[in-house]
């Protein structure tokens, strides 16, 4: 592999550190938080099992819930 010397500020190096795992190069610490794709695939991952629809719909039955009430407020 090629390799090229980076400059770097020291507040850049120290955050590198904080997260860089134990027995792993600056490089490799680069590659993951720099890899765009593995970031959206563990996202979406997190809700896989989330029915998306019934949140959307518990949502809106919430937010006519509110204005419903809201209304009888200033009615009363």
């Amino acid at each position: 592999m090629a390799t090229d010397v980076i400059r770097i500020s020291k507040e850049a190096e120290e955050r590198l550190e904080a997260r860089q795992r134990e027995n792993v190069r600056f490089t490799d610490v680069v590659i993951r938080l720099t890899d765009r794709d593995d970031d959206v695939d563990r996202f979406i991952g997190k809700y896989v099992d989330i029915d998306l629809g019934a949140g959307v719909e518990a949502v809106d039955e919430r937010a006519d819930r509110d204005l419903r009430d809201s209304i009888e407020g200033v009615r009363r």
